[in-house]
């Protein structure tokens, strides 16, 4: 299989044989980026430009609060807070100063919200790390049907791996169903299903004994594949790599 600039990184996780493809993809992508704005990136005003009117989001912001660069994160900070607030007063502003509208008898009050609430709500969904893995993860969707589409070598590595969690099956197998004819689309659910079912039967198999060592009549039993079995179920089920 003719290794292009592109492919190389699908091709590297694959290589992993994580519980996910796409998971492996999503882990590295999310540490490149972090590693990237906590660099010399929060310097560059272009970049600051972004961060400072998009912010991030719960998870990220914890993520890099638990990094040592503590100074880039608080630069970055600084200048979100500044310009939320102006965006904010302006906003507040301009509720302050509407008139209380009259209602009639049979006029509903408006339940529409208002500028203040969209921005608050906007606020809240708004990342720019997501935003930034967004757009990479579209582009290795792209990159994993091209392969699927071109190269035979490609099938059989997916054929011998973990699949996917659900989540990402689901990504799959909704793209799928856009990108391939239908009986393309029999093939790939022809190779993706029952390796989607086999990996949760063995998943089930190592959580059963991992709850069975807790019995005090199991202890002395060797372990199998079980201790790592809840963070690779939780994985499976929820996409959400648990760190053991």
């Amino acid at each position: 299989m003719k290794e292009e600039l592109y492919t190389i990184p699908v091709n590297e996780a694959l290589e992993q044989d994580g519980e996910c493809l796409f998971c492996t993809l999503n882990k590295k992508l999310e540490s490149d980026i972090l590693n990237y704005i906590l660099g010399p990136s929060y310097m560059e005003e272009d970049i600051r430009g972004e961060t400072d009117k998009l912010g991030f989001c719960k998870k990220h912001y914890a993520q890099m609060y638990g990094e040592q660069n503590r100074l880039g994160v608080a630069l970055m900070v600084d200048t979100h807070l500044k310009h939320v607030r102006e965006e904010l007063k302006k906003l507040l502003d301009a509720e302050q100063a509407k008139k209380p509208a009259k209602k009639g008898l049979f006029k509903k009050a408006d339940e529409g919200g208002s500028e203040l609430t969209a921005y608050l709500t906007e606020l809240e969904d708004s990342c720019y790390a997501c935003n930034r893995m967004n757009v990479r993860m579209k582009s290795y969707i792209d990159t994993f049907f091209h392969l699927w589409k071109r190269e035979p070598e490609f099938k059989e590595k997916i054929r011998n791996s973990k699949g996917f969690c659900l989540e990402h099956f689901n990504m799959v197998l909704s793209e799928g169903k856009k990108r391939l004819d239908d009986a393309k689309y029999a093939e790939l659910l022809s190779v993706t299903a029952p390796l989607e079912l086999k990996q949760l039967d063995t998943i089930q198999e190592d959580v059963d004994w991992f709850i069975q060592k807790f019995d005090y009549r199991f202890k002395d039993e060797p372990w199998k594949n079980s201790k790592d079995a809840l963070p690779r179920a939780i994985q499976r089920l929820s996409a959400l790599t648990v760190e053991e």
